[in-house]
């Protein structure tokens, strides 16, 4: 019977060890962009360049487009993205990195969503979205078939999303897509 016992504290303790290893394997926080793994890289010198593009303003919220290129000049290393700064009263501020190759499907998104309408779908609503690697979220959605469409623009850690009109969508857009080609020119030359 004790030998019952001690096996039995061992394959519980065994237990124990192997479900705490994996609750922390869970906690380790990987950055999502190529980019913001750059911005994160120690014992390098980091260049980090900027430009912003433009900003408008909906929903009680300043959205802003901002070209990046960061550079590790020990290694002639550069990686290009677009930041998309949303700052709310309501719904907090955060920023999202996209990298360059992430541009080309954002841009489509945009445009797909831009034409959404109701045969997308046989029922009363719907939602389509699409959400970038750091958690950019673009929305096309409506509850009733009676209503109009709306578009709306979330960052990952904002809990509200940010209401659009269609001129602002477009913008937006277009915003994104000067900036995707500032930076094409700029990894071409």
């Amino acid at each position: 019977m004790n030998a019952f016992k001690f096996l039995s504290s061992i394959v519980m303790g065994f237990s124990f060890l192997h479900v705490s290893s994996i609750a922390q394997e869970t906690n380790v926080v990987v950055p999502p962009t190529i980019l913001e793994a750059m911005e994160q890289t120690t014992n390098q010198l980091i260049v980090k360049g900027f430009t912003p593009v433009g900003g408008i303003a909906a929903d009680g919220a300043e959205i802003s487009i901002v070209c990046k290129a960061d550079a590790i000049p020990s290694t002639n290393r550069k990686e290009y993205g677009v930041a998309v700064e949303i700052r709310s009263t309501s719904a907090g501020e955060d920023r999202a990195i996209l990298d360059f190759d992430e541009l080309d499907s954002l841009l489509g998104a945009f445009d797909f969503l831009s034409n959404a309408n109701w045969s997308i779908t046989p029922l009363s609503g719907f939602d389509a979205s699409y959400t970038s690697k750091a958690g950019l979220c673009v929305t096309a959605f409506s509850s009733k078939r009676l209503a109009g469409i709306q578009f709306a623009v979330r960052s990952g850690r904002m809990q509200r999303r940010i209401l659009l009109t269609p001129d602002q969508w477009g913008r937006l857009r277009s915003m994104i897509e000067q900036a995707k080609g500032k930076l094409d020119g700029l990894r071409k030359s």
